[in-house]
């Protein structure tokens, strides 16, 4: 069997010889790039509200953020925290209205409504919040470690950050996962 090439084909030492000419130039345009460091002291927090109060969840504690799903089937036996199950993608999510579940009003859906995704500790989750006002960067010195909060949110809250005289409650999704009253959602 014998192979033909066209006469626009490149033969292999030429190939090799384009993409050793490739690598150098790309070598020399990355030498003339802005040097970055990583910010290893920066800690990134998604803000939202709840009970009326304004927190700061961990970026990487939670896996997504949707719109609030008008769809959502109740489930019968479950606790009143427990709104139902929301078809995301083909899948089924528990949604949690988490006001409810801190004690406090239940939310009155509106555009504002957010569902937060956890998947944590086994745990796949949606929470409910009345609103999130997007993401927040704060400095680890600006760190204020064992802050307490009063009430039932003070459950999930181990420390703050202080910027500007602004306390920032950092609410700790992985303690509410971690919670057995929380993974029993049936009465």
């Amino acid at each position: 069997m014998k192979i033909e090439l066209a006469e626009n084909t490149l033969s292999p030492v030429d190939v090799m010889a384009l993409l050793a000419d490739i690598q150098k130039r790309s070598d020399l345009a990355a030498k003339r790039l802005p040097k970055t460091a990583a910010q290893t002291d920066i800690w990134d927090g998604l803000i939202f509200n709840v009970a009326g109060v304004r927190v700061a969840a961990p970026m990487n504690e939670i896996s997504e953020m949707l719109p609030f799903q008008d769809r959502i089937t109740r489930v019968p036996g479950a606790k009143p925290w427990l709104l139902g199950l929301a078809n995301v993608r083909g899948g089924l999510l528990p949604v949690i209205d988490l006001q409810v579940y801190l004690g406090s009003k239940a939310i009155v859906p509106s555009k504002a409504t957010r569902i937060l995704v956890l998947r944590l500790r086994g745990l796949v989750a949606g929470l409910m919040v009345p609103s999130v006002q997007g993401m927040r960067h704060f400095h680890l010195r600006d760190r204020l470690t064992n802050a307490r909060i009063k009430g039932a949110l003070g459950a999930y809250v181990y420390e703050a950050f202080n910027l500007d005289d602004e306390v920032w409650p950092v609410f700790s999704m992985t303690a509410l996962a971690a919670d057995p009253e929380f993974r029993t959602g049936a009465q």
